[in-house]
């Protein structure tokens, strides 16, 4: 993630909310990863399922906005349809 300029990440809708293993990465990062430690770079967060549900899609929107921002990325913003995604693209 050092290296990168832009990070993606991406889950399913799983049991209304993103994937354990997406969180275990975002509960894991507190402590052991110094705030800012990624400043410079890029975030997207990839969120896809069938039919989320608006509450669904907003907890997720906070979370990944509010973990970007503690880590010094910019938000580029959530996909969860793949025209979200192509429009997330160009600014990237």
């Amino acid at each position: 993630m050092l290296a990168a300029d832009t990070i993606v990440i991406g889950s399913p809708v799983y049991w209304h909310n993103m994937s354990g293993m997406v969180r275990n990465l975002i509960d894991r990062f507190y402590g052991p990863v110094p705030s800012g430690a990624l400043k410079g770079r890029k975030f997207v967060f990839l969120f896809q399922g069938a039919a989320p549900e608006k509450w669904m899609l907003e907890k997720a929107e906070y979370t990944m906005s509010r973990f970007a921002r503690m880590y010094g990325m910019e938000y580029i913003g959530m996909a969860t349809t793949v025209r979200e995604a192509k429009s997330l693209s160009g600014k990237i």
